[in-house]
């Protein structure tokens, strides 16, 4: 989860840099380098969640015998719905910002806020702040080297 957290964090980094407005080349050029982020990390994202593994160690999670592991893992099975739906939702975000840079650039700023708010509310509260569970490691490194193809997410991880 911690993995997750790392990629829900870059997200909300990403987006506190994008333009006010896109009306100039160049703010309409730092929005697209924006949204090729955005998608790198929802990429990864993906790899990481809809992964049969992910499911797996859920389930370990959820049969342990200690009582807090498995409320814990409930809360993760709960989460990991919500990382399902955000996926969807951050692709649509996406196409919809980039359409809007090229023939309504005067919404831009309320649909970006919207995708900054989504992902805030169910995520974390402030930029930075994840929630607890997020601080969980369930893939092992030799796990993360099959499933992330971005080198530069993977060397991020295994640091």
């Amino acid at each position: 989860m911690k993995h997750i957290g790392w990629c829900l964090e870059r997200i909300q980094m990403v987006m506190a840099h994008i333009p006010r407005a896109v009306i100039s080349q160049e703010d309409k050029d730092k929005a697209n380098r924006i949204l090729d982020e955005i998608q790198e990390y929802a990429n990864t994202l993906a790899q990481l969640i809809l992964h049969p593994k992910f499911k797996r160690y859920l389930h370990q999670l959820e049969t342990s015998s200690i009582e807090g592991i498995r409320l814990q893992a409930h809360e993760i099975e709960e989460l990991s719905k919500n990382l399902e739906q955000m996926l969807y939702e951050v692709d649509l975000y996406v196409k919809d910002l980039r359409e809007s840079i090229i023939s309504n650039p005067e919404q831009w700023k309320k649909k970006a806020d919207q995708l900054v708010l989504m992902i805030d509310q169910k995520f974390g509260g402030e930029k930075g702040e994840l929630r607890k569970e997020f601080q969980i490691a369930l893939h092992t490194e030799e796990e993360l080297k099959q499933l992330v193809t971005s080198e530069e997410h993977l060397a991020e991880f295994l640091k």
